[in-house]
């Protein structure tokens, strides 16, 4: 059951895919309904989970409010088959866990990890997709190289 993302619990578990481009208004447009979707209908054993989304330029955002019911191995399958679908809908790479993103100043960059080594320093901003809960979403998905596992790249 969709909930709205400032109404799900901080302690809801997040899943953070990365695209390997920026979505465009229309492609936005038409993932918020297929999330929406998925949201309305996503389950365990019958179920409905608590969840809600969000949508950035380059990354789609699931939090699932384990509190009211966990997601189960089917249920996450179940929503990564939504990902895969939308990929494959848009020419998107949402699996490439090579391609690094960081804050250009304001703007979001991707780099495949090789490019992105070249370019980094002490002060790179980058997003730490690894964070498991909307409270570290909100606090540490942004983060500086150093805090990141990515830091032992700055050597």
């Amino acid at each position: 059951m969709y909930v709205p993302y400032n109404q799900i619990s901080s302690d809801a578990r997040v899943w953070i895919y990365q695209s390997d481009r920026a979505f465009n208004t229309a492609e936005k447009t038409d993932i918020e309904s297929q999330l929406t979707d998925l949201c309305n209908n996503w389950n365990t054993h019958g179920t409905a989970l608590h969840c809600s989304f969000q949508i950035h330029d380059w990354f789609i955002c699931l939090f699932v409010d384990e509190s009211k019911q966990g997601a189960s191995g089917c249920s996450i399958d179940s929503s990564v088959a939504v990902i895969k679908a939308i990929a494959n809908q848009y020419n998107i790479d949402f699996f490439n866990r090579l391609n690094i993103a960081f804050l250009d100043g304001e703007l979001t960059q991707v780099l495949a990890l090789a490019e992105f080594k070249k370019q980094l320093t002490p002060h790179t901003v980058v997003y730490n997709n690894l964070v498991s809960t909307k409270s570290e979403y909100e606090s540490k998905w942004k983060v500086p190289l150093s805090e990141s596992w990515l830091a032992r790249f700055a050597d």
